[in-house]
Formats: C-alpha cells, sequence, structure tokens
C-alpha cells in the first residue's frame, strides 16, 4: 500500500456551520473508525458551536498556537499552546479564541 501524503497549504479550509471565525482543513477521516482529524484556525474573537452544544463523541483538542478557551459544562478552561485536553461525550462545550492572535488547534473527534 502507498502512503497518501498531503500538504497542509493543499488541503483547502471549509467554514464551520455554527462556529464565527473558524476555517477547518479536514486532514482524515476514517469512516469505518468514525474519527475524524481537522486542522482549526480560528481568529480573535472567534468561537463555536454558537450556541455551546453536546454530542456522544469524544473530542481531543491539542493546541499548537494561540490560547483556546474551552467551556465546559458553563466553567472556562484557559489552555495555553502546547498543551492539550479531552472533551468527554455529552458534555456541554464551546471553543472561543483566547487571545488577540489566531489560534490553531489540532482536534480530534472519535465515537
Amino acid at each position: 500500500m502507498k502512503p497518501e501524503i498531503k500538504r497542509i497549504e493543499d488541503i483547502p479550509p471549509q467554514t464551520v456551520g455554527g462556529h464565527e471565525g473558524f476555517a477547518a482543513q479536514r486532514l482524515l477521516k476514517l469512516s469505518s473508525e468514525d474519527v475524524t482529524v481537522r486542522l482549526i484556525k480560528v481568529v480573535p474573537g472567534g468561537k463555536g458551536p454558537v450556541p455551546a452544544h453536546r454530542h456522544p463523541d469524544t473530542h481531543f483538542f491539542w493546541v499548537l498556537e494561540g490560547t483556546l478557551e474551552l467551556e465546559m459544562d458553563g466553567t472556562i478552561h484557559p489552555i495555553p499552546s502546547g498543551s492539550c485536553i479531552e472533551v468527554p461525550p455529552n458534555i456541554i462545550h464551546q471553543l472561543r479564541c483566547g487571545d488577540e492572535s489566531p489560534m490553531t488547534v489540532l482536534a480530534i473527534k472519535w465515537k
């Protein structure tokens, strides 16, 4: 099997419905495993989803640049660059760019 090599700059960013100031690049989707990997870029003041939501999937966020303000069940957690956090299933959550500079996050979602 030949490996598939992707260049980030060749993957077109997509807007994310219900999110303000978000652009996401889907790096990987394994439908058989219900796994999605995205690179998310958020402008200062950006947030999503609006309103905060819950679902049966687990999220893992690794902050590559900037500060993620992650609201979980009404509490805001600042997650600085170089840090990561898991959001368990069915937890009400929302992401916000917590800096005056853009934020970049690697997001992995699975069931």
